[in-house]
């Protein structure tokens, strides 16, 4: 039956789109245990490999510890530089919110703090925090970006020009931060 796309989609994102041995991008998902042998169709026997990976080590079945291992190694780099990262945003967002609703008693004082606070992180975060409180509608506003790009669908940005360093791509695909200075799209 093969891996639901779904599930292939799930992989190739915690992977960053990119090949656990080699790094290159545009994967394919592989069998760790081949269907022929009795491999299910499950994350825990997927793993992501570039075309040229997948032919060249994916039927060896020496291979197979290895490339498991090497998978989860990956995902343990890709969670650390892109998935945890997130979460602490969002966990941060939330302690500075419920900071917000204990010291301001109006909504003009809301907004105004929670303005200040999107300012202070550089993101575009203040309609989402606001639509939070009181459910404050129709603010929108963009603050001074280091990085622009064109968000082409999740995780794949195009014409990204980073002003802090200089440097610019084509296609990015991953978490939204400049790949040389780490400066936030």
């Amino acid at each position: 039956m093969g891996f639901s796309e779904e599930l292939k989609l799930k992989v190739k994102r915690r992977s960053a789109f990119q090949c656990c041995r080699c790094r290159e991008i545009g994967v394919e998902v592989h069998h760790i245990v081949p269907e022929a042998d009795g491999g299910a169709d499950v994350e825990e026997n997927a793993a992501p490999l570039c075309p040229n990976c997948h032919t060249r080590f994916g039927d060896n079945p020496k291979k197979r510890k290895e490339i498991k291992q090497m998978r989860d190694w990956w995902y343990d780099v890709c969670d650390e530089k892109h998935g945890g990262r997130e979460d602490r945003i969002y966990k941060k967002l939330d302690e500075l919110l419920a900071e917000v609703r204990r010291q301001t008693a109006t909504e003009e004082e809301r907004r105004k703090a929670i303005s200040e606070i999107s300012r202070t992180l550089g993101q575009d975060v203040e309609a989402s925090l606001l639509s939070e409180t009181d459910n404050a509608s129709q603010v929108a506003s963009k603050t001074d970006r280091v990085v622009t790009a064109t968000r082409l669908a999740e995780g794949v940005w195009g014409n990204v020009h980073c002003s802090n360093c200089g440097s610019q791509i084509g296609l990015l695909i991953g978490p939204g931060d400049c790949p040389n200075c780490g400066a936030p799209i």
